[in-house]
């Protein structure tokens, strides 16, 4: 009986290591799991991650772009009154020479302005018989339209509109034909 004892004993343990050595293997096989979910994860939060700061980057680089493009635009949003004290300073009609040469120191300031300006790619809206745009005028008066004009169109400019670039940064102030 000693024998069958013994021998029951070790297919016993056999047994108990073959569920042990089961259960390990399956211990393993979920840390296995486990660790392939989260590396999966790490990986899918890393490539987020750098698509966020491509997205950053690119948004910077045209931040930069932008305000190197318009960082004259208060400059000239303050300047753009002096022009007009220009333009009507040189409307005025004169006749004796000190007042000829005035007119013509203004017109140099003017061309010096108006060059400034163009170097800044800040340029004037002319919309005379174009049609009115609300992005680009401001209607501050309707008349009837005369003969052989159209209506909705411009028909004069009382203060004029600048732009810089694309932006605009005075609408031109403009009597509209109805």
């Amino acid at each position: 009986m000693d024998n069958n004892e013994e021998l029951v004993e070790q297919e016993q343990a056999t047994v108990d290591t073959t569920v042990v050595e089961g259960q390990e293997t399956v211990t393993e096989a979920n840390e296995v799991e486990t660790l392939k979910a989260t590396l999966s994860e790490t990986e899918d939060r890393l490539l987020r991650l750098q698509a966020e700061l491509a997205n950053i980057q690119k948004r910077n680089a045209k931040e930069r772009q932008d305000a190197a493009k318009f960082r004259s635009q208060s400059l000239a949003q303050e300047l753009l009154p002096v022009m007009d004290s220009l333009e009507r300073a040189l409307a005025i009609e004169v006749e004796d020479e000190k007042s000829l040469n005035l007119k013509k120191g203004l017109e140099m300031v003017m061309n010096l302005f108006t060059e400034a300006f163009a170097k800044e790619g800040i340029t004037s809206i002319d919309p005379i018989d174009q049609p009115f745009d609300p992005n680009f005028h401001q209607s501050i008066q309707m008349q009837p339209a005369a003969e052989g004009q159209a209506p909705d169109t411009v028909v004069a400019v009382v203060q004029k509109g600048y732009t810089l670039k694309e932006r605009v940064l005075r609408p031109a102030m403009v009597i509209v034909a109805e």
